[in-house]
């Protein structure tokens, strides 16, 4: 057959395989009530967990980051987040979209950590324990943090605009060269954009919009 090879890992069938897909959580993954404290406060966006599904499907590895400065701030513990967290991970999982892992920074804004998002520890942290090639990545978020954060580690970047972003910021972040690659109106529509330019990065045929 004619046509040049495909990038080791990649094929029509798996195009995100050796990809990892990065997820911020309030606002992204679940509407942003403000600081949510307990399992029955938490819930997806409608349509998240199979458009991650999708994403799994096609080969990719998901990894959420995300800032809980609600523990330094006394609202909630650490056992609170992580039964919280414990529930996100129940509701992915029974739709056919795992996690391949969750890393929290819980520190407050003032306290100046590496790991509070637009810094890089979060993403630090799954280079080292989880091989990610950067190379083969995209972040999902709905806050500016995110997308400077993926500028900052060198990820393709989504912007979803569920949460609270506003169109102001969108351009200070072209302003400042930390522009997404794609602005998307629901979960769905940055999925299949993500889909769509693994395949077309790759020569993969098939690709749509």
């Amino acid at each position: 057959m004619g046509g040049e090879a495909l990038p080791p890992g990649l094929s029509p069938r798996v195009p995100l395989a050796g990809y990892t897909v990065f997820l911020d959580r309030d606002g992204t993954l679940n509407p942003d009530s403000g600081y949510i404290r307990s399992p029955d406060q938490f819930e997806l966006f409608p349509g998240v967990a199979q458009a991650l599904a999708k994403l799994v499907r096609a080969g990719a590895r998901l990894i959420v980051v995300t800032n809980q400065s609600g523990v330094a701030r006394g609202l909630f513990s650490i056992g609170e987040l992580e039964a919280v967290h414990a529930k996100l991970t129940r509701l992915l999982g029974e739709a056919g979209a795992p996690l391949d892992a969750l890393y929290v920074c819980p520190h407050h804004p003032d306290d100046s950590c590496n790991c509070r998002k637009p810094n890089t520890g979060l993403i630090d942290q799954a280079v080292r324990e989880r091989a990610v090639d950067l190379t083969r990545s995209y972040l999902i978020g709905d806050h500016v943090r995110d997308m400077e954060l993926a500028k900052r580690v060198g990820s393709r970047s989504i912007l979803v605009t569920t949460g609270s972003v506003l169109p102001q910021q969108i351009e200070g972040l072209k302003a400042s060269g930390s522009a997404p690659d794609r602005v998307a109106s629901s979960f769905d529509e940055a999925a299949e954009w993500l889909l769509w330019d693994a395949r077309n990065r790759s020569g993969i045929p098939g690709g749509h919009q």
